[in-house]
C-alpha cells in the first residue's frame, strides 16, 4: 500500500504538496521534477507491490487537475523473465535511475542519444547480439526492447568469409580508400591520440598485449589494394608491430604521417617518456577502425596486459564485408524517396570563395573553435528534452538546424531570411555518424563499421520551435532505423554530378560523443579517447559535442580555407544565443528565436549579427 501523504512529504522535501488517488501520487512543486526520480526515492522503502502506478506533477491539487496520468511514464511493472531482468539492470546503471519498471519510458527516464548509445553497447555485451541505437530509440521501454533482443538472438550469425582470398571492401571502407587514393599524402582519415600511462608501465608487456590483439582481429593484419581493377582487402597471416620507447617533451603532439594502405598494420604506437610521466602515442587509419572499435582495442589490450584471457571473436571484419557485398542494401526506397528532389548546396557565409574547377580538390587545412555549454544551460536543456519527450541529441540538432537556416544566405535556397522562408522554409541538410553494426556478432568485432546518414529538415520561420523539434526527432528515429543503407549509394543514386570542392549532399557534420566511446579504463586508470586534430578538414563545419557530467564541451572544426577563426566564434555565439532563446520559450516561432541574419562583411572578414 502506498504510504500516507505525511510520509511522502517527508521523503520528498522538494515537493510542496502531495495527494494520493487511485494508486497514483500527484505532486506540486515550483520546478520541474522527474517522476521516475521521485519514484526511485520511494523504492528504498517500498516493495514492488507498494510502488505507485504513476507519479505525476500537477499545477495544483484541485480535483480538476488530478487527471489520468500521462501514459508515457507507464504503470510500474517489474521484470518478468531473465531478459527483462538483465535489461532493467543495464538501464538502471546507464540512466542512473533506480527501480525502473519494464513499461517505463526511456525519454521520461532522462534518456538521450548518448545514453541510448551506451544502452546499445551494454545490451550487446550482455546478450551477445547486435543492439542498435535506432532499436533503443524505436523501442523506448524495457519490454519492447526485450522483444527486439529476443528476435535478434534467434537470428543466424554471419557466415564466415572464405579464407586465403581477397575480399571486397565494405561501403564504409571503399569511401575512405577512394578518398585516400585521390590524395595519398592526406592524413584526414587518421585517428591520433595520446593516453597517459602508469609510472611503472612495462613496455615489453604492453607491446605483447598489442601483438596479441592484432593477431585476434584480422582487420589489423589487412592490406588494401586492387584486384582485377577493383578495390580489395587481403588478410595477412602475420605482421610486425613494434612499440619503441622515446623521450619526448610534455604535451607533444602525435607525429602524424601518411600510412601505406598496402602495408599493415595500419596502427602505430610509441611509448613516450615525458617529464610529466609516460604516455602512449597511438595512431590508426580510419579504414580499419571507428570509435567503438578504438574503445574495444584498448579494452582488449588492457585485459591482455593484466593477463586476462579474451573470448573468441564471433565475427571478423572480412565476414561483414563479404556479407554486405552479397546483399541488397536495406532502406534504399526510404532514402531515395527522402532525396527524390536533391537539396541545393547550402550557402553559408564564407570569408573566402570556394575553389572552382573540375580537377581534384586538394586536402583542406582546418582549425578548431572550442566552447562550453555551461552547467546551468546543460541542466535546463536536459530538463527541456525530458519534458518534450526527445533526446538531448535531437534537441541540440534541432537548434543546429535552426542555426544553419539562420546563418545561411537565403538567396536561391529558401533560407530563413528569404521571402519564401515562411512557406517553403530553408532546406537544411546535416550529416551525422551512426554505428552501422546491425548484423549479429559485430559488437566484438574491430573495423570501420560507422556509416554517415544525411538528415534533412525543412526549417520554416513561422513554425513554433517545439513543432520543429518534434519533426526533427521523428526524422532522426526514421533515419537511424534505415542507417544500414550506404551513404555513397545514396550519393550515386541522387547526385550523379558532383562538385569536387564540396562534400556531397551536406557540408556540415553534427555529432555527439558518448562516454562509452569517449572513455575507457586503460592500465588501471580511466582515459579519454580524445582524437587529436590532424590539421586537415573533411567538412566545411564539423561540430562534435562531448557530454560531461554537468556540461557540454563543443569542438567546432572548420575549413580554414573558407572561414576565419572569428567567423566560427561568431557562429558559436549565435548557436548559444539560439539555445538560450529556445530555453526561454520553446513555443516561439523559429524566425523569432533571433532577430538576426548572419552575413559576411567582406571588408571586416567576419560575421556581423544584427540583434
Amino acid at each position: 500500500m502506498i504510504p500516507d501523504v505525511d510520509t511522502l512529504a517527508r521523503l520528498w522535501p522538494q515537493v510542496g504538496q502531495v495527494a494520493v488517488k487511485d494508486g497514483c501520487v500527484y505532486v506540486v512543486a515550483e520546478d520541474y521534477l522527474d517522476p521516475l526520480v521521485l519514484r526511485g526515492q520511494l523504492a528504498a522503502e517500498l516493495t514492488d507491490a507498494e510502488l505507485p502506478r504513476h507519479v505525476v506533477q500537477v499545477d495544483s491539487l484541485d480535483p480538476a487537475d488530478l487527471v489520468a496520468p500521462d501514459d508515457r511514464y507507464g504503470a510500474y511493472l517489474p521484470p518478468r523473465d531473465d531478459t527483462e531482468r538483465v535489461l532493467v539492470r543495464v538501464w538502471e546503471r546507464v540512466l542512473g535511475v533506480p527501480k525502473l519498471g519494464v513499461l517505463d519510458d526511456f525519454y521520461a527516464a532522462g534518456g538521450d542519444s548518448l545514453a541510448a548509445a551506451g544502452l546499445a553497447v551494454e545490451a550487446q555485451r550482455a546478450f551477445g547480439v547486435a543492439v542498435s541505437l535506432a532499436a533503443v530509440l524505436r523501442h523506448p521501454t524495457v519490454a519492447a526492447l526485450a522483444d527486439e533482443i529476443r528476435r535478434s538472438r534467434a537470428a543466424a550469425p554471419l557466415p564466415p568469409a572464405a579464407a586465403g582470398v581477397a575480399h571486397p571492401l565494405s561501403p564504409q571502407q571503399r569511401r575512405v580508400y577512394l578518398a585516400q587514393s585521390r590524395d595519398p599524402a592526406s592524413v584526414a582519415y587518421h585517428l591520433p591520440l595520446v593516453l597517459p600511462l602508469p609510472v611503472d608501465v612495462d613496455a615489453g608487456r604492453l607491446a605483447g598485449a598489442f601483438r596479441h590483439v592484432i593477431a585476434r582481429h584480422d582487420v589489423l593484419r589487412t592490406a588494401f589494394g586492387t584486384e582485377a581493377g577493383r578495390p580489395a582487402q587481403r588478410v595477412l597471416a602475420g605482421v610486425t608491430f613494434e612499440l619503441p620507447e622515446v623521450a619526448a617533451p610534455a604535451d607533444a603532439p602525435v607525429p602524424v604521417s601518411p600510412f601505406d594502405l598496402a602495408a599493415p598494420p595500419l596502427l602505430r604506437a610509441e611509448l613516450r617518456r615525458t617529464p610529466a610521466g609516460p604516455e602512449l602515442a597511438l595512431e590508426l587509419h580510419h579504414i580499419v577502425t571507428d570509435g567503438l572499435s578504438l574503445a574495444l582495442l584498448l579494452r582488449e589490450v588492457d585485459a591482455r596486459y593484466a593477463g586476462r584471457d579474451l573470448p573468441p571473436v564471433p565475427a571478423q571484419y572480412a565476414d561483414y564485408a563479404a556479407w554486405v557485398d552479397g546483399r541488397e542494401p536495406p532502406g534504399r526506397d526510404w532514402w531515395l524517396t527522402r532525396f527524390a528532389d536533391p537539396p541545393a548546396p547550402p550557402r553559408l557565409p564564407t570569408d573566402a570563395d570556394r575553389p572552382a574547377g573540375d580537377g581534384p580538390a586538394p586536402t583542406a587545412g582546418s582549425g578548431v573553435v572550442e566552447f562550453t555549454v555551461d552547467a546551468a544551460r546543460t541542466a535546463a536543456l536536459r530538463a527541456l528534452a525530458r519534458r518534450e519527450g526527445v533526446t538531448l541529441f535531437q534537441l541540440l540538432l534541432a537548434v543546429y538546424a535552426t542555426f544553419l537556416a539562420t546563418a545561411t544566405d537565403g538567396a536561391g535556397s529558401g533560407g530563413a531570411g528569404s521571402d519564401s522562408a515562411a512557406t517553403d522554409g530553408a532546406d537544411v541538410t546535416v550529416g551525422t555518424p551512426v554505428a552501422g553494426r546491425g548484423a549479429p556478432g559485430l559488437d566484438a568485432a574491430m573495423g570501420m563499421f560507422v556509416n554517415t546518414v544525411c538528415l534533412r529538415h525543412r526549417v520554416r520561420t513561422d513554425t513554433p520551435f517545439r513543432v520543429l523539434l518534434d519533426e526533427v526527432a521523428r526524422d532522426v528515429v526514421d533515419a537511424f532505423a534505415h542507417q544500414d543503407f550506404p551513404f555513397d549509394s545514396l550519393v550515386e543514386a541522387v547526385l550523379p554530378v558532383r562538385d569536387p570542392h564540396r562534400h556531397p549532399l551536406f557540408d556540415t557534420l553534427f555529432a555527439m560523443q558518448h562516454d562509452e566511446v569517449a572513455r575507457v579504463d586503460f592500465l588501471g586508470r580511466p582515459v579519454e579517447l580524445a582524437i587529436a586534430p590532424t590539421g586537415q578538414a573533411m567538412f566545411d563545419l564539423d561540430m562534435q559535442v562531448y557530454e560531461r557530467a554537468d556540461s557540454l564541451r563543443v569542438h567546432w572544426a572548420y575549413h580554414a580555407g573558407l572561414f576565419l577563426p572569428a567567423t566560427v566564434r561568431a557562429f558559436a555565439d549565435l548557436y548559444l544565443e539560439l539555445l538560450d532563446a529556445v530555453l526561454a520559450d520553446p513555443g516561439r516561432p523559429v524566425g523569432a528565436l533571433t532577430g538576426a541574419r548572419a552575413a559576411v562583411d567582406p571588408a571586416a572578414s567576419t560575421i556581423d549579427i544584427d540583434l
